[in-house]
């Protein structure tokens, strides 16, 4: 599994790029602290997309059930390839880091007799 820094410069483009082969990913978003230690935000939900707002330093994780801010972001890396992420992990300010975990959506079959 490749690992990469995103240079800070790069984020929000980074992201427009990739925001759309993630689209529909199952994420799980774990946030790790000092003062709450290891704690999991939202589990198996679908992933809308990922952006950097520059202006208002705010990296943005946008799903289907809600919207994940963090605040001031310090570094970005990300494991795997573009077209299929393991991972993003976001270091924070105070020292923590919170980390995006995809997953591919579960196909379930289709009703007896159901074709595509």
């Amino acid at each position: 599994m490749k690992t990469k820094e995103i240079a800070r410069q790069d984020w929000s483009e980074f992201f427009d790029r990739v925001s759309g082969s993630l689209r529909g990913k199952q994420i799980e978003i774990e946030v790790d602290t000092l003062d709450i230690g290891t704690q999991i935000e939202a589990s198996k939900i679908s992933l809308n997309g990922l952006s950097y707002d520059r202006k208002d330093d705010v990296f943005v994780i946008d799903t289907e059930v809600i919207e994940h801010l963090i605040h001031e972001p310090q570094q970005i890396f990300v494991s795997g390839e573009e077209d299929g992420f393991d991972s993003i992990e976001i270091t924070t300010e105070d020292g923590g880091k919170q980390i995006v975990i995809f997953s591919e959506p579960l196909a379930l079959p289709g009703p007896p007799g159901y074709q595509i």
